[in-house]
């Protein structure tokens, strides 16, 4: 495998579902029995080299940062068995020049099964020849176009251009997870591709808990509504009503009605003649009035006006109110 100078490298080492609970190490040298430990799966940091045990996928990943022509040669993937042999595969590593890269965009690609993901692998400089593969498979190359990796449809299309080509899994499937390789002008780089199941239970709860709130939003809007309805049709009720008594009682202040007892006023204005002198007319010099009062108070006030006239000397008035009862002149004479 080509590694990218001062670029990083993750390698994929597999193993038996029988060694799941083993350690793991990363050994360097071109024999396995004398190659040198570097990093164990215990301990999984040591300087710029790092591991990562994945059990349930059965592989552990090796990562290399800063790669430099000091980190090129052989390489081993090991599983450390007490009293016997460790198993293991052999990797050669070695450095290229920048302008040789190759690169993809993530080396840890997720999807769900049904749906699709894709893959972009960068190359440095114009390559004739690009693959996608499958570790333990089959390889593939770009100017098939559509094709079929171990029985899965998968779609590749280089884009000169840009100098990128893309690869995408569609229909995917749970067997689908494992580990590929970009290959571009013998340049490698491995991309893990997991797939998860699809939980239709948790979308559906999901949407029925949106659901459920949304009616119960719905609900207290229109209760509210409603009740603000109410509110306003009693008030204006009230309101029409209060209107309604405050105009009937004003009314009933201003009407006059019939007193069946009525109060009678007389009014007598009589002028006297100098002695000696008789009238001409006894009736022209005398004024009576006879007044009709309905209410006491308003009786009352009447009874206390005064007209603004100044009177004679030769003037007597008189003001007699009486209930029912008849006055002549000659009484008050």
């Amino acid at each position: 495998m080509r590694v990218q100078r001062r670029g990083s490298v993750t390698i994929p080492c597999f193993y038996d579902d029988r060694y799941k609970t083993n350690v793991k190490y990363w050994c360097r040298g071109k024999k396995r029995k004398s190659c040198t430990p570097i990093v164990h799966s215990d301990s999984p940091q040591e300087g710029k080299v790092s591991v990562r045990d994945d059990p349930d996928q059965r592989v552990f990943t090796v990562t290399i940062n800063n790669f430099t022509d000091g980190d090129s040669g052989y390489y081993w993937c090991c599983v450390k068995i007490n009293g016997a042999s460790d198993p293991g595969d052999q990797v050669s590593l070695s450095v290229t020049d920048a302008s040789s890269r190759l690169s993809v965009d993530k080396q840890e690609v997720t999807g769900v099964e049904g749906d699709s993901v894709s893959v972009q692998c960068r190359y440095g400089y114009s390559v004739n020849k690009k693959l996608w593969c499958k570790i333990g498979g089959s390889c593939v190359s770009e100017r098939s176009g559509s094709w079929d990796l171990d029985g899965r449809p998968v779609l590749i299309r280089d884009d000169t251009v840009n100098r990128v080509f893309i690869v995408k899994i569609r229909a995917l499937e749970r067997k689908d997870t494992g580990w590929y390789w970009c290959d571009a002008g013998g340049l490698q780089i491995p991309v893990h591709i997991t797939v998860k199941p699809i939980i239709i239970t948790e979308s559906h709860d999901e949407d029925g808990g949106n659901n459920d709130k949304l009616r119960l939003f719905l609900y207290v809007g229109l209760g509210l509504l409603v009740l603000l309805l109410i509110i306003i049709i009693i008030t204006w009720k009230v309101w029409d009503r209060h209107n309604k008594k405050t105009t009937s009682q004003n009314q009933g202040n201003t009407e006059l009605t019939l007193n069946p007892d009525p109060e009678y006023a007389a009014i007598g204005n009589i002028k006297r003649d100098p002695p000696g002198q008789a009238s001409e007319e006894p009736g022209a010099d005398v004024t009576y009035s006879s007044i009709v009062l309905s209410d006491p108070e308003v009786s009352s006030r009447c009874s206390s006006h005064r007209p603004a006239v100044t009177p004679a000397s030769d003037v007597v008035y008189s003001s007699v109110a009486l209930k029912h009862r008849e006055v002549s002149l000659d009484n008050l004479l």
